[in-house]
């Protein structure tokens, strides 16, 4: 009995390729991708700033005062300053007031960034002492 050869396209058509074990390999990569990945918050914290249990009156007499709103505006002794001008300002102050003592008050909802930023200028700028100012809690 003679056997018939099967052309290439006969074979072609019968070929099917298993395509369940990429299938497999696929989905244990993002698996693995999915578990080993740590997933980071790019908001900003939203702090808000506790009150002060030991409540002391500070005495404004030689001291700088800067006020961080909510908004992330800064004033020194009263004068509206950009944070890049910040520590020029503050060396400044320091001079003509002749204290090394900054007293920060800031806005419960001021963002807790734009805190440590201005406590980190007012190292840089010299300044010795930082107080933050709180508010007594009220019962």
């Amino acid at each position: 009995m003679a056997k018939r050869r099967q052309s290439l396209a006969e074979k072609a058509g019968e070929f099917e390729l298993n395509l369940t074990p990429m299938i497999d390999a696929v989905f244990l990569l993002l698996i693995f991708f999915m578990t080993t990945t740590v997933f980071v918050k790019a908001t900003q914290l939203k702090i808000e700033l506790p009150d002060s249990v030991h409540y002391d009156q500070l005495k404004s007499e030689k001291k700088l005062n800067l006020r961080i709103s909510s908004e992330g505006q800064l004033e020194i002794n009263g004068q509206l300053v950009a944070m890049g001008q910040l520590a020029s300002w503050l060396e400044r102050e320091k001079v003509r007031s002749g204290s090394s003592t900054l007293i920060i008050t800031a806005d419960a909802d001021a963002a807790h960034g734009h805190i440590i930023d201005a406590m980190e200028t007012a190292t840089m700028a010299g300044i010795e002492k930082i107080d933050i100012e709180t508010e007594e809690p009220t019962n």
